[in-house]
């Protein structure tokens, strides 16, 4: 096994970190573009009830987080050098987080609906929070209780407001796009059409979850591929059902779709920005497409559950993962951009800068840059999404 290949043996999804990165960060000239001179936070804060709680002595501790693998492996944690995304929390309280994994925001929602495990906070992305809110699972955070809740960026932090409250607080970003191997594929135009590409069949990897199916409709030109007509997703259904044929494998894990993607097995694949970056340091020739439909954007944040009795720990944790320290452990190690506006960010690979579009302060915005959005109707989304699998 190769060095490099040793260093990605861990089976690591969207979160997965790169153990061979240095100090490479992500997101230089986007977090200080989007950073605006409101220093004050988000556009909302929690409920104020925090006098109705226990103190954190009183709390149980051993708080559960429900979240991504690879952000709950804890290989890191007990590297004191590396400043771990909840190393400060541990620090100060004492306690050691204890995590429940899941593998994409589907599982985790369906775990969550079925009632099959118990969080305290949980870790989903932001086209899903208000399904959590309207699962009457989640209450507001109060922010005031967040120290570093004044360093996020302010515009970001409206993105977890669901009915007026601050139900979340985004902390982790990045975009949905084709990664190419420029060795093998011959890039006209960009496009996401690319992942449908009849001449490069056997060579694609899709992700295996229903975002194909807005995927499918955006390449389409549906005027709104987060809420389609019933019409729109049978003919979304029907194109990727006719296209399937070309697919490789679909992948749960983004590990899995680097590996093959490295070792040629794969040439095309739905990418997120992890795994351009472990392109960029195995000195692939790459391109991470910016397709004439717009690259999607997303941002990910943590919720603190109903019922929690640790809700000062919570506090305490998420002011862990909202710290500088930890926007550049994330940055430097995952390749995804933090919503902390303050991390050092001079060291950037020239290579994941030019991939990104971090020079450019409008790559988050449309038409640069289209954000996930909330779907209405995803229990339909998922049930057409199962037609095209058992297809």
């Amino acid at each position: 096994m190769s060095e490099i290949d040793r260093m990605f043996a861990e089976r690591l999804n969207r979160r997965g970190f790169m153990r061979m990165a240095g100090t490479t960060t992500l997101g230089a000239a986007v977090l200080a573009a989007c950073k605006k001179a409101d220093d004050t936070g988000g556009a909302a804060t929690g409920t104020g009830g925090q006098g109705s709680h226990p103190p954190i002595e009183q709390e149980p501790g051993d708080l559960a987080v429900f979240d991504w693998s690879g952000y709950g492996n804890g290989d890191y944690y007990p590297n004191k050098e590396r400043a771990s995304l909840w190393q400060a929390y541990t620090d100060e309280t004492g306690d050691t987080p204890q995590f429940t994994l899941f593998e994409n925001d589907d599982q985790g929602y369906t775990k969550a609906v079925s009632g099959t495990v118990k969080f305290d906070v949980v870790h989903p992305c932001g086209y899903k929070y208000k399904d959590w809110v309207d699962l009457g699972a989640m209450q507001p955070w109060e922010t005031s209780l967040i120290p570093n809740y004044s360093q996020l960026n302010p515009k970001l932090m409206e993105s977890g407001v669901v009915d007026g409250q601050q139900y979340f607080i985004p902390l982790d970003w990045g975009f949905i796009a084709p990664l190419v191997n420029t060795d093998h594929v011959d890039v006209g135009e960009q496009s996401f059409g690319i992942l449908f590409d009849e001449q490069y069949s056997g060579k694609i990897s899709w992700v295996d979850t229903s975002n194909m199916m807005y995927i499918g409709g955006l390449f389409l030109g549906v005027s709104d591929p987060f809420n389609m007509t019933d019409d729109e997703l049978g003919e979304t259904r029907d194109f990727l059902i006719s296209k399937k044929p070309l697919v490789k494998f679909m992948w749960n894990q983004s590990y899995d779709f680097w590996l093959a993607f490295k070792k040629e097995e794969v040439w095309i694949g739905y990418s997120w920005p992890d795994t351009v970056g472990y392109a960029d340091a195995a000195g692939m020739n790459y391109l991470y497409m910016t397709p004439k439909e717009g690259r999607v954007s997303w941002v990910c944040g943590m919720g603190l559950a109903k019922d929690t009795q640790n809700y000062f720990h919570a506090h305490d944790y998420l002011d862990s993962w909202a710290s500088k320290k930890a926007a550049e452990f994330l940055m430097g190690w995952y390749y995804y951009g933090h919503t902390n506006t303050t991390a050092d960010l001079s060291v950037v690979s020239p290579g994941v800068v030019q991939a990104l579009g971090l020079d450019d302060p409008t790559v988050l915005d449309p038409p640069n840059a289209i954000p996930e959005s909330y779907i209405p109707r995803r229990e339909l989304y998922g049930q057409y999404w199962s037609e095209v699998k058992s297809a």
